[in-house]
């Protein structure tokens, strides 16, 4: 399996975590700085394979650091967000998952943008998440598994009108064939009720955040 990395923008405020999701990654990564993420990478030591975006936030000294990195650059007035534009590059390079580092935190429109734009990734059946040290976010078609960690909820919120189909197991309030809406939070503050959880969904996309309390 071939997992790639996008460094965002966004908050990282623990590099110890970074580096080990990174770590994780070594042998079968490939690891795009998406703008101003490039100054997480320089805090971080590593070099990405490319810098995306149309480098408004990029500051210019650490971009002369990483001059012989080759850059995909776009005008400021486009359509995409530059994390949009990573993804879609992390997507074409053939990868099977993205984990996207620096996508949380800071102005909640962003954050709420950088979710959406999982949904890129999953169309095409790519695997697609959103980490920091506190939270996990990834959005399924299907089904993810997760493994108990202490302090540790989960939250289930319907991207699409609705989502169908959903059974959960391993969760202290599961779900038997039942459908969640927009609009309605019965999703939120789950807990693990073995070591072991699984949401499976038939149809639409859904949301399964795992957040540290």
């Amino acid at each position: 399996m071939m997992k790639a990395v996008i460094v965002a923008n966004g908050d990282i405020n623990d590099y110890t975590f970074a580096r080990q999701v990174l770590s994780d990654c070594i042998g079968y990564d490939y690891i795009v700085a998406c703008d101003g993420g490039l100054r997480h990478c320089h805090a971080l030591g590593i070099v990405p394979d490319h810098i995306v975006g149309d480098l408004d936030s990029a500051p210019m000294d650490i971009l002369k650091e990483y001059q012989d990195v080759p850059v995909l650059k776009y005008a400021p007035e486009k359509d995409q967000t530059d994390l949009e534009l990573a993804l879609a590059f992390a997507c074409e390079k053939g990868v099977d998952s993205v984990v996207v580092l620096g996508g949380l935190g800071g102005r909640i429109d962003h954050q709420l943008g950088n979710v959406h734009v999982l949904a890129q990734a999953v169309k095409q059946g790519i695997r697609a998440e959103l980490r920091d040290e506190h939270t996990r976010v990834r959005l399924i078609d299907k089904a993810c598994q997760m493994h108990k960690q202490d302090g540790v909820l989960v939250t289930l919120l319907p991207l699409t009108t609705t989502v169908d189909g959903i059974v959960t197991e391993g969760l202290a309030y599961p779900l038997a064939e039942e459908s969640l809406s927009v609009g309605f939070a019965r999703g939120v503050s789950n807990k693990f009720a073995g070591e072991v959880a699984t949401v499976r969904i038939k149809k639409g996309l859904l949301l399964v955040i795992q957040t540290a309390v």
